[in-house]
């Protein structure tokens, strides 16, 4: 008995600092619960070779941080969810690239986002810069919609059309109109001025290794005043903006990764306003295709061809081919060169080593 009875406690003192550590990081867990996941993406980047004088912008150094991109996310209630991104410059410029909040349990399959966000026009302008396959952007990107892409404060409303069969997806935008040296495409006229943005998708498996999503995009916003020297009148310009997207993957499930495929298109097209009652139209378009051919390799290429948005006779073409090593899906150095003919007749090649890494857990982006 005395003995049954030293034997209980001496497992009820070796229990205790076990039931301690267990419930220190039970404990840690919980105090973090109400704290948002922070993360960090780093993009540096060397780039060698001569700029052509219709480039334009300030010659860049050899070697620079793009942005520190930090990530604020978190859950709010179990109706909506907070997304705020904050970019920070090699020069120590700081914006806030977007801050939103999304409610997603609305009724009828609705969702409504409010604050700042990258529109919903096409898929790849609503990919961040530092996430983009690329070390710079898409020349027809560039054109219409900007070097940091097409964004504003607004509301969005989401909807998932309820097909059993295939997933759809329609979404209205309302932003604040911006100014022509931000975005080509449009220009604000008045303070109070909005940018329509409206897009209808859809996603389907072809099968078990292949599958598709195509989409359409649409924008319509003003393109400042055309005011007449005599009278003083002024009248608001019209500017529409559209745009096809089509994306095809291949990736084995059976050897994922290992090998995959990937092909992405975009075609945009405009009509702009001008003084006199009359419209400028332009287009342009951008291919990309990628291959993984190995666990930690892939090799890519993209066409450009671009008009200009205010003169469609103008016309700019490239191409970008990029060599990848991805020691793990955290970070990534890539080797990149591209050539192009620029609006002034004179071609320019460049050369890219872009480097980046995310720490913390960054939410993933629509696929």
């Amino acid at each position: 008995m005395i003995q049954r009875a030293v034997l209980t406690a001496l497992s009820l003192a070796l229990a205790v600092p076990a039931v301690r550590a267990q419930s220190a990081p039970s404990a840690l867990q919980s105090s973090n619960l109400l704290n948002p996941n922070v993360s960090v993406i780093g993009w540096f980047q060397g780039e060698a070779g001569g700029r052509s004088r219709g480039a334009g912008g300030a010659e860049p150094a050899a070697f620079a941080l793009r942005e520190a991109e930090l990530g604020l996310q978190s859950v709010v209630d179990p109706y909506a969810k907070a997304d705020f991104f904050i970019a920070v410059g090699g020069d120590g410029g700081v914006e806030l690239e977007e801050g939103y909040l999304n409610w997603f349990a609305l009724p009828y399959g609705l969702a409504l986002k409010t604050g700042k966000f990258r529109a919903d026009f096409g898929k790849f302008n609503r990919t961040h810069p530092p996430e983009t396959a690329f070390a710079d952007r898409p020349l027809v990107h560039e054109r219409f919609l900007g070097e940091e892409g097409l964004s504003g404060m607004g509301g969005a409303l989401s909807w998932q059309v309820p097909v059993p069969w295939l997933f759809v997806s329609v979404d209205a935008q309302a932003l604040t109109s911006p100014e022509a040296a931000e975005v080509p495409a449009f220009d604000q006229a008045r303070k109070r001025d909005l940018l329509y943005v409206g897009r209808v998708a859809t996603y389907y498996d072809l099968s078990e290794s292949v599958n598709a999503g195509l989409g359409a995009s649409g924008a319509w916003g003003n393109a400042g005043q055309d005011i007449d020297p005599v009278s003083g009148s002024s009248a608001t310009l019209v500017s529409r903006l559209g745009g096809l997207d089509l994306t095809l993957r291949w990736k084995d499930p059976r050897r994922a990764v290992y090998r995959s495929a990937f092909w992405q298109t975009e075609m945009l097209w405009g009509r702009r306003g001008a003084p006199g009652g009359s419209a400028v139209g332009a287009k342009g378009l951008f291919t990309h295709v990628e291959y993984q051919f190995a666990q930690r390799w892939r090799a890519g290429a993209r066409y450009d061809y671009t008009e200009l948005p205010a003169d469609g006779s103008v016309r700019e073409t490239g191409g970008l081919a990029y060599l990848t090593f991805m020691p793990s899906e955290f970070s990534l150095i890539s080797l990149q060169g591209r050539r192009a003919r620029r609006q002034d007749g004179s071609r320019e090649s460049l050369a890219w080593l872009k480097m980046t890494f995310n720490i913390g857990p960054h939410g993933a982006h629509p696929f």
